[in-house]
């Protein structure tokens, strides 16, 4: 009887490693998903941002010539970047504080 109360106890240990493992595993996908957003945002918004301006903004709104168009469109594609950059570095220094501090405590 004695081994089976050890049997028993060795389960429950299992099943402390298997939830812990769960919960780093949801906390590294969750990492996960903020970092492609954030990587998508940076490489996409930029783009985005120079054909909207060149195409829908620019070109129909104002008269200038197709080099002044360009330039325009390209300083409209570094504020995107500079802000879509801004953005992932304030959720990185602010955002990240309440998980780093709930690791400390686990460990």
């Amino acid at each position: 009887m004695s081994n089976k109360t050890k049997k028993g106890n060795g389960s429950d240990g299992g099943q402390t490693k298997v939830s812990k493992q769960r919960s780093q595993d949801s906390q590294d996908y969750s990492s996960f998903k903020v970092v492609l957003f954030y990587c998508s945002l940076i490489v996409f918004l930029p783009v985005v941002t120079f054909f909207a301006l060149k195409g829908f903004v620019l070109e129909q709104f104002f008269t200038m010539s197709d080099v002044k168009v360009n330039i325009a469109a390209a300083v409209g594609a570094v504020g995107a970047l500079h802000v879509a950059l801004g953005l992932y570095i304030y959720r990185a220094y602010f955002g990240g504080s309440d998980s780093k501090a709930s690791q400390s405590k686990q460990d």
